[in-house]
């Protein structure tokens, strides 16, 4: 256990270098990562560029409501064409509707989220085989504030958090420099809701890929 917890960290700062690096306490975290969704809701990423200053780390590339043009990962624009097909005007796909014998072009790359603590914290439902393998990172059953580095959960937190009270897709780009290569995370944040058009659930696609 304790050699697969070490080998998760590595893994974390591999792929956010400097995630470890004046780290905050997770209660302070946690407020943080209410400041940067407001922010994100607001469309303003100031708190978020603070954020990532704070663990010298290059801060995601954000998107609302991305067009297929925008997304270049198959699995990505697959997910938004599902979430699309499902909409009934202007309410958004029911959660109940969610079928993995539908997604079987994203599995493997999916997670599904459900919203914990007054959307403060989000429950990893799913959480993807490729995902795993690429960032030696299990997280189904678990909670975001879970991983590791708080810093980088606050980020998490707030994109999902966001995302809730919007009620709209969130497209995020990030790349760190490792050596001679980048690693590379798209992901694709879609709200789902229960009968009562509360959104409950987060289906998200996250695609990482290594880039020279």
């Amino acid at each position: 256990m304790a050699f697969r917890e070490q080998n998760s960290i590595q893994a974390l700062r591999d792929s956010w270098p400097g995630a470890f690096v004046g780290d905050r306490p997770a209660l302070d975290m946690r407020r943080e990562a209410v400041l940067v969704a407001d922010g994100l809701v607001a469309a303003d990423f100031a708190p978020l560029e603070r954020l990532f200053e704070g663990i010298h780390t290059e801060p995601p590339a954000l998107l609302w409501s991305p067009s297929e043009e925008q997304l270049a990962d198959e699995v990505l624009i697959f997910l938004r064409r599902y979430w699309l097909d499902r909409k009934r005007g202007d309410d958004l796909p029911r959660s109940r509707e969610i079928d993995a014998l539908d997604l079987k072009p994203a599995l493997g790359y999916l997670m599904l989220m459900e919203p914990q603590d007054g959307e403060t914290d989000f429950l990893y439902r799913v959480y993807g085989s490729r995902i795993v393998d690429y960032s030696r990172f299990e997280m189904t059953g678990k909670r975001v504030w879970d991983v590791p580095s708080p810093s980088v959960a606050a980020y998490f937190v707030a994109t999902y958090r966001a995302v809730c009270i919007r009620r709209e897709p969130l497209f995020s780009f990030h790349r760190a420099r490792l050596d001679q290569f980048y690693a590379q995370w798209q992901r694709l944040i879609l709200p789902f809701v229960n009968d009562e058009g509360v959104v409950d659930r987060l289906l998200v696609g996250n695609v990482p890929s290594v880039q020279r």
